[in-house]
């Protein structure tokens, strides 16, 4: 699962564009495991301190240290990857999935059906 993180209205908080409409969170809550900048063609590692803390029905909420280092702090139009606890909850509310290639650019679609 991908999401943007769409605001930062404090620090040490971001809101992702990814919530319990786009995403499984029956046994646990999303994970970033890579995030990157509009335009970068390779991806950076997460900081350990990033986490999600909770879901709404649009949006993630991203938990950071806001005394880390600013290289460690989510951006706003930044791109972060997640893994999921459980994909068959995530895949049924989808109608459909993109696949990507290993750049993620989207090469083929392909029909859910649950």
């Amino acid at each position: 699962m991908i999401a943007g993180v769409q605001s930062c209205p404090e620090p040490g908080l971001a809101l992702l564009t990814m919530g319990k409409r786009d995403v499984s969170h029956d046994l646990d809550l999303p994970q970033p495991i890579w995030r990157a900048n509009v335009g970068d063609l390779l991806t950076s590692v997460i900081p350990d301190h990033w986490v999600i803390t909770q879901l709404n029905d649009q949006h993630a909420y991203l938990k950071y240290n806001a005394l880390s280092p600013n290289n460690e702090h989510p951006e706003m139009g930044q791109v972060v990857g997640f893994g999921i606890s459980h994909p068959c909850t995530t895949f049924d509310k989808w109608r459909w999935m993109p696949i990507v290639d290993d750049d993620y650019q989207v090469i083929e679609a392909i029909g859910l059906h649950f």
